[in-house]
C-alpha cells in the first residue's frame, strides 16, 4: 500500500467510525429504556426508561471512548492511525492477514494478544462459570414465566441463550486464528516442535 493509499484509507476510517458509535449507542438506548419501562417491577415506568437509557447511553460512550484511546496508544507503537490499526484487528478475526509488511508487526502482536484471551477462557472453571449462569437464568426465567411476568422471563431466556452460544462463537474464533497464524507464519505458543 502506498502512503497516498494508507492516508486516503485512514481518512474513510474515521467516516467509519461513526457506524459502530451510532449502533453502540442505540443499542445502549434502547437496552436502557427496555430495562427500565418494561422490565422494571410493576407497572411500565417511562421516566424510569428515559433515565435508565440516559444512563446506558453515557456509559457506552465512555467505554467506546476507552476503547478507542488505548487502541489509538497501540497504534501509535506502531506507527499507524487507530482506524487503520482496528482494520487489521478485523483482518485478524476473520482468519487473514494483511497483505502490507508495515502492517505485519502490528498483525502479529494482535494475534498474540488474542490467543492470550482465548487461552485464557478456554479453561475448565470458565466453563464451569458459563455453565452455571446459563442455568441459573433460565430457571429463574422459567419462575418469571410461572410467576406471568412474561416481560423478564423473556428477557432471561435471551441472556441464558446468549450464555449458551458462547462455546459455539469461540470455536469459531479459535479456528479463525490458527488460520491468521498460519497466514502471518507465526505459531501458537504450544505448538513447539517435537524433541528427538
Amino acid at each position: 500500500m502506498t502512503a497516498s493509499a494508507g492516508e486516503a484509507h485512514d481518512g474513510t476510517g474515521r467516516w467509519s467510525v461513526a457506524g459502530p458509535v451510532l449502533t453502540v449507542l442505540s443499542a445502549a438506548a434502547v437496552g436502557g429504556f427496555l430495562t427500565g419501562a418494561v422490565l422494571g417491577e410493576g407497572e411500565r415506568d417511562l421516566p424510569q426508561g428515559l433515565f435508565l437509557a440516559a444512563a446506558f447511553v453515557l456509559l457506552g460512550a465512555g467505554a467506546f471512548a476507552a476503547t478507542w484511546w488505548w487502541n489509538r496508544r497501540r497504534a501509535a507503537k506502531f506507527g499507524m492511525s487507530a482506524g487503520r490499526y482496528l482494520r487489521v484487528g478485523r483482518l485478524i478475526r476473520r482468519g487473514e492477514a494483511p497483505d502490507d509488511p508495515t502492517e505485519r508487526a502490528a498483525a502479529v502482536d494482535i494475534a498474540a494478544r488474542m490467543r492470550r484471551a482465548l487461552g485464557s477462557s478456554s479453561r475448565r472453571w470458565v466453563w464451569w462459570l458459563v455453565g452455571a449462569g446459563a442455568l441459573l437464568w433460565f430457571v429463574s426465567g422459567v419462575f418469571l414465566v410461572v410467576d406471568g411476568s412474561y416481560g423478564r422471563a423473556s428477557y432471561n431466556l435471551v441472556m441464558a441463550g446468549l450464555l449458551l452460544v458462547n462455546p459455539l462463537a469461540i470455536r469459531g474464533r479459535r479456528r479463525r486464528m490458527k488460520a491468521a497464524e498460519r497466514a502471518l507464519g507465526t505459531r501458537p505458543p504450544s505448538a513447539t516442535p517435537p524433541s528427538v
